[in-house]
């Protein structure tokens, strides 16, 4: 827990550390407690990219002819299954959610880990060249 004047209460025995501001990273701060050693402080008061759970609730929505494999790249289940380590079924939204795409089966597609990450790393690479111009 944050405290006033940059002090931050060790989460496992209460002792309080001063944190030592560390803005080459993507936290806070760091605080060695003398019992329990290095911990990372998180940005006060940031919220985390809150991830919608849902994957297990709308695969029900895609048709079960298109669960035995992944859209995109076309490995089977039991190929993604065999490797090492092995890859699971994701639901890419094709409209993204934050962007008002729905839950609806029009706007889902059942891809393998890889290509979900994928297709997520080139949008982040295309949003980069959009103008807010428009």
């Amino acid at each position: 827990m944050l405290l006033a004047d940059n002090f931050f209460e060790c989460p496992k025995c209460g002792y309080l550390c001063e944190i030592s501001l560390r803005p080459d990273t993507k936290h806070y701060g760091e605080i060695r407690c003398p019992e329990h050693g290095h911990r990372w402080v998180p940005k006060p008061n940031s919220e985390k990219n809150k991830k919608r759970k849902v994957n297990a609730h709308l695969k029900k929505y895609i048709p079960e002819s298109y669960q035995g494999f992944c859209e995109l790249c076309l490995r089977s289940k039991s190929l993604l299954m065999s490797l090492k380590p092995s890859l699971s079924f994701e639901v890419h939204h094709v409209i993204p959610y934050e962007d008002g795409g729905s839950d609806d089966p029009e706007n889902l597609r059942l891809l393998c880990s890889e290509c979900h990450q994928s297709i997520h790393a080139l949008r982040r690479s295309f949003n980069r060249f959009q103008s807010n111009d428009s």
